[in-house]
């Protein structure tokens, strides 16, 4: 082990929205690398990557537009309260990651909606989905036998083209995890 080695991240910090890794819900896992390609490590068990998806969500601070709006009103009642609460109500950019893993020793199936704490995105570069992800499929008529995290990011495309609702992409993710 090189000292390139010694300070590369043995693993990535994510911060739960919603779902569970395991049987215990946790508000932040740390997921190791492990040697063994698609495996990796939360809570000393082990588990197979099938892959992760992510989707880019724009948020806008309503605390921060009504403060905006305050201080433009004290400066220039009128205008000035319609630009400050633009300028506070500044759209902020987040990505929320869904990820999904089996357990290697009951085959339990996990999926869970993550931001990264503390983990530069180019993380995620090293988890790579395991070969079993592969054989995790569903038949679609239009398209042959694709993998779950396949299939969920072809949902994803439709509902960020506005073709589904949210409602329906979680209702058919829900379905092809299982």
């Amino acid at each position: 082990m090189g000292l390139f080695d010694f300070f590369k991240p043995r693993g990535i910090v994510v911060k739960v929205i919603k779902g569970t890794i395991g049987e215990k819900k946790e508000p932040t896992y740390l997921i190791l690398f492990t040697k063994e390609k698609g495996i990796v490590e939360v809570n000393k068990r082990k588990y197979y990557f099938l892959g992760f998806s992510e989707q880019s969500i724009s948020e806008m601070s309503t605390a921060k537009a009504l403060t905006g709006a305050a201080i433009g009103t004290v400066f220039a009642p009128g205008i000035g309260t319609l630009i400050g609460g633009a300028v506070g109500a500044k759209k902020k950019k987040k990505t929320n990651y869904t990820m999904a893993f089996m357990d290697v020793e009951s085959k339990e199936k996990f999926i869970v909606e993550v931001n990264l704490f503390a983990t530069h995105p180019n993380e995620l570069n090293r988890l790579v989905a395991h070969d079993i992800a592969k054989e995790e499929t569903f038949e679609d008529n239009s398209k042959g036998a694709l993998s779950k995290v396949e299939a969920i990011r072809e949902f994803k495309k439709l509902l960020d083209e506005g073709i589904i609702t949210q409602e329906e992409f979680n209702k058919k993710k829900k379905e092809l995890i299982g």
